[in-house]
């Protein structure tokens, strides 16, 4: 009996595609992360070696009406919360940095560093005091915040939602926010977060990492 040429066809492209999904899935695992916006043109390129403690560096390019650049420094301890993180946001005529660490005994200290005039915020707290020592601390947008939240919460699929003290840095003008967050993992491949405004829905991967946010963002690679 000849083999069906369809057949063959269709079994090549379906090894094609699994063979893609699996080069796709390891370098998630082991390599950069990179997401576009959907909302805007911009990109997000994260480099990372999947483990904690360690640090994580991003790069962001943004457009729209108010474009920018941004690298941020994430420094993690070993239960996935960032201890330590530097922000520097630039766009046309101004620029402004943002260092947040956590001292030994967890208070939150802030240092901020502005040049150009721009009619925004102003970047940092007036008063470091005020940001929780057990907060998770969450960069707007940067989806790769949200995974590591979820992994120091330790939220299992289908468990109600927990409610955490979160720190918020708000790009691109690095104003620094005190709040509460609900995290809330629907399902393996569902996580909802709420307390910044309206609730958000993000899909995730197997490894707990953004891949989706509606009208917003989606994973590259």
């Amino acid at each position: 009996m000849h083999p069906n040429p369809d057949t063959e066809a269709a079994e090549q492209m379906t090894t094609g595609i699994a063979a893609t999904q699996r080069r796709v899935a390891e370098a998630r695992t082991h390599g950069p992360l990179v997401w576009q916006r959907t909302g805007t043109v911009g990109t997000e390129l994260v480099l990372r070696d999947g483990v904690a403690p360690g640090v994580v560096t991003g790069s962001i390019v943004v457009g729209g009406r108010q474009p920018y650049t941004s690298r941020w420094h994430a420094d993690l301890d070993g239960n996935w919360r960032v201890r330590a993180l530097t922000v520097t946001t630039e766009g046309s005529g101004w620029r402004r940095n943002l260092a947040l660490s956590r001292t030994a005994d967890g208070a939150w200290t802030c240092g901020v560093e502005e040049s150009g005039t721009v009619d925004a915020p102003r970047a940092g707290i007036d008063d470091p005091s005020r940001l929780d020592r057990g907060a998770v601390l969450l960069l707007t947008d940067s989806p790769i915040f949200q995974t590591w939240a979820l992994r120091a919460l330790r939220l299992s699929p289908g468990e109600a939602a927990a409610t955490t003290p979160a720190i918020r840095v708000r790009m691109p003008w690095l104003t620094v926010v005190a709040g509460e967050s609900a995290f809330h993992r629907v399902s393996d491949n569902k996580l909802r977060v709420s307390g910044d405004g309206p609730a958000v829905s993000y899909d995730l991967d197997a490894e707990g990492i953004v891949t989706y946010q509606p009208g917003r963002l989606r994973i590259a690679h």
